[in-house]
């Protein structure tokens, strides 16, 4: 039977490795993360049940560390936190907490709810049915479900038709479309006159957004259309 996994994300390498020991006894595999940048990289590699953050920690604030972590994989999480308001919590929840601990930690406490929350895990979106985030490393990663996209770990804002190109693309790479392919998909509608000059320039802007990632990872084919490469 494969080991429940769990990743802890904090900086405090005693209660870290506490909470680890106590979750080697109840035969769970524990990762310790003790930066932001290295916790996604773990969220995007390996499958967690859980994931036990430390607020504290960041940097960039609770509520976008939190749609970090969620538009990565969407696992439940167990919030390590100092007293919160009413108000900060329900904001917190709505990003994507599952439950909160109010520092200091207490150990067998945090076990307790780490066994709860492990209990309520839901199946993998792919066995559900659902729409599984697109990854390539921690360079991007493409979540369909809140529609929103990761660039080294950054957020970038898309609109509707320009999500819709990436993710579709995406999911073919390597292939080549036509604009009239990817109109009749991200459109929906019949391609018309001013078709083409429409997909040109929604995948114009879409490559400028893009550009952070050092490579054109949407390949103009010429005369035939475009097809996506993925990032290295």
């Amino acid at each position: 039977m494969t080991k429940k996994q769990v990743l802890i994300v904090m900086d405090d390498s005693e209660i870290s490795q506490s909470i680890k020991t106590h979750l080697g006894h109840l035969s769970m595999e524990a990762d310790c993360a003790v930066s932001l940048s290295k916790a996604l990289e773990y969220v995007i590699k390996k499958s967690y049940c859980l994931l036990i953050v430390d607020l504290q920690m960041s940097r960039i604030g609770n509520e976008e560390m939190i749609r970090i972590f969620q538009v990565a994989k969407h696992t439940p999480i167990l919030a390590l936190t100092d007293i919160l308001g009413s108000h900060e919590k329900i904001t917190l929840f709505h990003a994507g907490v599952s439950a909160f601990l109010e520092k200091p930690v207490d150990v067998d406490l945090c076990i307790a709810q780490v066994n709860a929350l492990i209990k309520l895990y839901l199946e993998p979106d792919e066995e559900l049915g659902k729409p599984i985030p697109i990854t390539f490393g921690t360079s991007l990663v493409i979540a369909p479900r809140y529609r929103q996209v990761l660039m080294q770990g950054t957020p970038v804002e898309l609109t509707r038709i320009e999500f819709d190109l990436l993710y579709f693309m995406a999911k073919h790479p390597g292939q080549v479309f036509s604009r009239r392919e990817l109109y009749d998909y991200v459109w929906d509608d019949y391609f018309e006159l001013g078709g083409d000059e429409t997909v040109k320039s929604h995948i114009k802007a879409l490559r400028k957004k893009l550009a952070g990632l050092g490579q054109d990872i949407i390949e103009t084919v010429w005369a035939v259309g475009y097809r996506f490469i993925p990032p290295e």
